[in-house]
């Protein structure tokens, strides 16, 4: 997914990527944001680490590659942005939990959020990694 908030003040809310077993696990996103300064153009991204007392401010910075958790240990917010701001986001996929949330839309079980996740996707099987790891910042 291409996201570019319009640099009008908007950001985007507290939210969790996979809050309902939606087949999401990791998220990663790639920064396109030259000369970003993030006192000037606000838009920083805040990652609130379950469990803990910290709140990770993240510049999004040009060439800034950021990968985290899907589900509940990272809920996170785009503080707003008043200037152009570009992000690519991809998610890695548990193709168990991803198969099973389909299936549970097809029989019409499905919560809304399983509905038009038409982004860019990729399938992964199960990662072998654990934990609750805060987010990895490159």
């Amino acid at each position: 997914m291409v996201a570019c908030y319009p640099g009008n003040g908007l950001g985007y809310v507290r939210h969790v990527d996979n809050p309902h077993g939606d087949g999401r696990c990791v998220t990663c996103i790639y920064y396109l944001n030259q000369k970003w300064d993030s006192k000037v153009h606000g838009g920083l991204l805040q990652i609130f680490p379950e469990g803990r007392s910290v709140v990770a401010n993240i510049d999004p910075i040009f060439d800034r590659l950021l990968i985290f958790w899907s589900d509940q240990r990272n809920p996170h917010q785009v503080k707003p942005a008043f200037a152009t701001r570009y992000a690519i986001t991809v998610w890695y996929f548990d193709a168990k939990e991803r198969a099973r949330a389909k299936e549970a839309h097809q029989r019409g079980k499905a919560r809304p959020s399983l509905v038009g996740l038409g982004a860019a996707l990729l399938s992964a099987s199960l990662l072998p990694w654990g934990g609750g790891l805060c987010p990895l910042v490159l």
